[in-house]
C-alpha cells in the first residue's frame, strides 16, 4: 500500500531506518501504532517498519510478538507475509565458527606504558590444525542428467519385469467372417507383476468387448466376443498398443487379413496374420506363442523378427448343404414317378 493511499506520512521514519537510527525510528512509529490498530489500512505497514527496527536493535522478542499479531489479520496476503517472517525470526541460530572472526591478542600495559605480551600465553600446539569442513553451497535441484539416468533405470526395470511373462494368443474361426481371440498372460514368478496390473487397468478403461478374469496367481485370461475380421483386427491393434504402452515401448499393430470365396455349398477361406516385433528389444524371459484353432497351427514370435501365419481351408455352408439334399430328394421323387408310369400305373390319383 502506498503512502498516498494510506494518508499516513512515514517518510521520516523510513529515512531514520535507512540511516540505522532505530531508536528515532521507533520514537516516531510507537505513537502512530497506538492510533492505528493492526486491522486498519495503515496498521500492517506501520508495524512492518517497527519489526525491522526491533530486529536492528536485537529485540527479537518484540519483533516476534508483532509478527504473531500480524499473522492473524484479515488480509490473506499480509497474513502470509507475516507467517513467513515469523518462521525466519523463530529459526534457531547457528553457532558461528571461530575462524570466521578475528580475535585481537590481549596486551598487558606496565607503568612505563610499554606493552609486553602476556606471560600466560598459550603454547601453540605442534599438531596441525584439522582441515576445515568442505563448504556446502545452497541446495540445488537435480541436474537433467540425473533425471535421464533415473528414467533409464526405471524403464529397464519395467522391461525386465514385463519380460518375465508367457503370452499365448489363440485365434479361432467360428464361421464365415466370424472370429474370436483369446489371450493367456501368465507370470513365470507365480505372482501378478506391475506390468500385468497396469495392462489390465488400461484394457478395462480403453478397450471394450473384452472379458478379463484371473485364472490363478499372475494368470490372466482375456477373451473377446465373436466378431468380424475387420472389428477383430481393430481390437487386436488396441490390445497390442495398450500392452506396449504399459511396458514403455512402442509396438506396431498386427495385420489380420481374411479372404473368403463363397461356393454356395461352402466357403473357401484364406487367413493371414502378421506380427511385427522387429523393433522390440531383446527381453529376457518373454515368451509369445501364436496358435490357430486351438493349436492346429502354432508359431512362436521372437524379439527382432516378424512372424507370419497362413492358413487355407474349406468350411461347409449348412444352407447350401440343406439345399443340395432337398434337390436330391426332388430328383428321386421325379424318377420314381417316371418308373411308375412306365409300369402302367399312370399318375397317382386320389381315392374316389
Amino acid at each position: 500500500m502506498s503512502e498516498k493511499d494510506s494518508g499516513l506520512d512515514l517518510s521520516e521514519a523510513e529515512a531514520a531506518l535507512e540511516r540505522g537510527d532505530y531508536g528515532q525510528c521507533l520514537d516516531l512509529l510507537l505513537p502512530l501504532a497506538e492510533t492505528h490498530p493492526p486491522n486498519s489500512p495503515e496498521g500492517p505497514r506501520l508495524r512492518y517498519l517497527m519489526i525491522t527496527a526491533w530486529m536492528g536493535q536485537g529485540q527479537d522478542d518484540k519483533a516476534i510478538a508483532t509478527c504473531r499479531l500480524l499473522s492473524r489479520c484479515r488480509d490473506p496476503k499480509l497474513r502470509q507475509q507475516a507467517q513467513q517472517l515469523l518462521e525466519i525470526l523463530e529459526a534457531p541460530s547457528l553457532d558461528r565458527p571461530e575462524r570466521w572472526s578475528m580475535t585481537m591478542p590481549q596486551l598487558e600495559m606496565n607503568a612505563s606504558g610499554s606493552g609486553q605480551p602476556s606471560t600466560m600465553r598459550r603454547r601453540r600446539s605442534r599438531r596441525p590444525e584439522p582441515p576445515p569442513p568442505p563448504p556446502t553451497g545452497p541446495t540445488r535441484p537435480p541436474a537433467a542428467g540425473f533425471a535421464v539416468l533415473v528414467l533409464a533405470v526405471l524403464l529397464g526395470i519395467t522391461l525386465l519385469l514385463s519380460g518375465c511373462v508367457r503370452i499365448q494368443a489363440d485365434l479361432e474361426l467360428r464361421g464365415p467372417d466370424r472370429l474370436a481371440l483369446t489371450w493367456d498372460v501368465q507370470s513365470t514368478q507365480e505372482r501378478s507383476l506391475p506390468w500385468q496390473d497396469q495392462f489390465e487397468r488400461d484394457l478395462e478403461r480403453e478397450v471394450s468387448g473384452l472379458k478379463i478374469k484371473q485364472s490363478g496367481p499372475g494368470h490372466q485370461h482375456i477373451s473377446s466376443g465373436v466378431a468380424s475380421s475387420h472389428d477383430l483386427a481393430q481390437q487386436m491393434a488396441a490390445v497390442v498398443e495398450v500392452a506396449g504402452r504399459a511396458a514403455g515401448i512402442s509396438l506396431p499393430a498386427p495385420v489380420l487379413k481374411l479372404e473368403e470365396r463363397n461356393w454356395l455349398l461352402g466357403v473357401q477361406q484364406h487367413l493371414q496374420l502378421i506380427v511385427d516385433l522387429s523393433d522390440l528389444p531383446e527381453i529376457p524371459g518373454l515368451e509369445l506363442h501364436l496358435s490357430l484353432n486351438h493349436g492346429r497351427i502354432q508359431s512362436t514370435a521372437h524379439s527382432g523378427t516378424t512372424t507370419e501365419i497362413n492358413w487355407r481351408g474349406w468350411r461347409w455352408n449348412p444352407l447350401g448343404l440343406g439345399g443340395l439334399v432337398i434337390l436330391m430328394l426332388l430328383t428321386c421323387s421325379m424318377l420314381l414317378q417316371v418308373v411308375r408310369r412306365k409300369l402302367g400305373f399312370g399318375f397317382p390319383e386320389l381315392p374316389s
